[in-house]
């Protein structure tokens, strides 16, 4: 399969000369010069299919950078040294406390873990298998025949 080498994409290729340079881009990056020629690759649309894993969701508690402004606080530490103590930079924790971005998991459960608060909650996931309205075919795959209703 031959890929666009302007954005990588695996789809129809044209020969285009883009600012003097014949490139083998696709449809839509094509407009950004002049075609050339077109070859002989057929158009592939994949599916994308999410990866069902067993690994669990989270989801941050409302408030959670307070809960991490409170828990530093009541240790009595000021935002530098709470850095230090959890090898972080000060400027992430400040982020994290204003609610202006999420920590990753790792840090997050760091930070719970030091501080002894909760800021973290694992969402459980329904299983989706066992679902008793939904008739199921042979194999684990649903279909569309699996939810349409006979008369």
């Amino acid at each position: 399969m031959t890929m666009c080498e302007l954005c990588g994409r695996t789809v129809a290729i044209n020969e285009c000369e883009i600012e003097g340079t014949v490139m083998k881009v696709c449809a839509e990056c094509s407009r950004f010069g002049k075609i050339k020629g077109r070859s002989n690759v057929k158009i592939v649309v994949q599916e994308s299919r999410r990866k069902e894993t067993n690994e669990p969701e989270y989801v941050f508690l409302p408030g959670f950078g307070s809960r991490v402004k409170d828990g530093r606080e009541k240790l009595g530490l000021k935002p530098e040294d709470f850095a230090k103590k959890i090898n972080e930079r000060e400027s992430l924790l400040h982020q994290i406390e204003r609610e202006h971005i999420k920590p990753n998991i790792a840090l997050a459960r760091k930070l719970e873990k030091v501080l002894n608060i909760k800021i973290v909650e694992e969402v459980k996931q329904e299983d989706t298998k066992q679902s008793s309205n939904v008739k199921r075919s042979g194999n684990d795959a649903l279909t569309l025949g699996d939810f349409v209703k006979k008369r």
